[in-house]
């Protein structure tokens, strides 16, 4: 079974547009890179679905670290920005720990300050949590996948998708195992796992034959060829095989969840800022 993005996005996209908000996102965008412009472009597209707005910070190859910062400390006290997001990689060396230090826990769309992280990693609360982790679960209960008491293997280990996205299937109460490049043995730990959750961006890791029966697949990996053409993690090397097990498409699988889950999170950095205000 092919379990597409498009329904399960088209669920969370109407209960957004329901709420009838008129909400604001700044994108500090980096100029010049062509990955950011596709990216860019998607956003407003899901933006526009709901109208909401968006505020473009561009940053330049010229900026500096201390403008940047400036910046997001400006966005953090503009009232009429409700979300941040801060898109990478930046023109200048910055790492992951000062980015999220700078922004806003309340306006944190992504998820991924330590505030944030800290709530999920700590309690089982799942207030603001990194999209594309959030999107693979959703995209699970859609298809009604049974996740309690599974044995699931996450390949991946950053803090914005494989981290995050093992505690929400714990959560759950699933039995997870955490993979990364220095595993050994990994072929026989996809054999032995009811779930697969690759995000590594090395096209081909895991492959049809791999995977036992009846077994899900969610490929979070993106890879582009020099033709622009954009594929997983994820390898079917038998069409027979399609029949045998459960995987998420790349295109059209779990990065279209994710755009959805920037806009529900949207609404919950309302939520919680208006929440403080009282």
């Amino acid at each position: 079974m092919i379990l597409t993005g498009k329904e399960v996005a088209k669920q969370i996209i109407e209960k957004v547009k329901n709420a009838n908000l008129n909400l604001t996102l700044a994108v500090f965008h980096p100029i010049e890179d062509k990955s950011a412009e596709s990216y860019l472009k998607m956003k407003k597209k899901q933006l526009e679905k709901v109208n909401f707005n968006i505020k473009i910070f561009p940053v330049e190859k010229e900026s500096s670290k201390e403008e940047f910062i400036k910046q997001l400390h400006l966005a953090n006290k503009d009232e009429t920005v409700t979300a941040i997001m801060v898109e990478l990689p930046l023109p200048f060396k910055m790492n992951f720990k000062e980015i999220a230090n700078n922004i806003n826990p309340l306006k944190d769309v992504d998820g991924i300050t330590f505030q944030n992280q800290g709530e999920l990693f700590s309690t089982k609360q799942e207030n603001l949590v990194p999209c594309t982790a959030m999107a693979t679960i959703r995209t699970a209960e859609y298809y009604n996948t049974e996740i309690e008491g599974k044995n699931v293997l996450v390949i991946g280990r950053s803090n914005i998708v494989g981290l995050p996205l093992a505690k929400l299937f714990l959560n759950r109460n699933a039995t997870v195992t955490t993979a990364h490049s220095k595993t050994k043995n990994l072929e026989k730990l996809i054999k032995a796992s009811d779930i697969i959750a690759v995000a590594t961006g090395k096209p081909g890791l895991v492959t049809s034959s791999m995977i036992k029966e009846n077994a899900t697949v969610f490929d979070i990996g993106i890879n582009v060829d020099n033709n622009g053409k954009v594929f997983g993690d994820f390898l079917i090397e038998k069409e027979e095989d399609k029949e045998k097990i459960n995987y998420t498409p790349v295109p059209r699988g779990i990065g279209v969840v994710t755009n959805a889950i920037m806009l529900e999170n949207m609404v919950k950095c309302y939520e919680l800022q208006k929440g403080e205000n009282k």
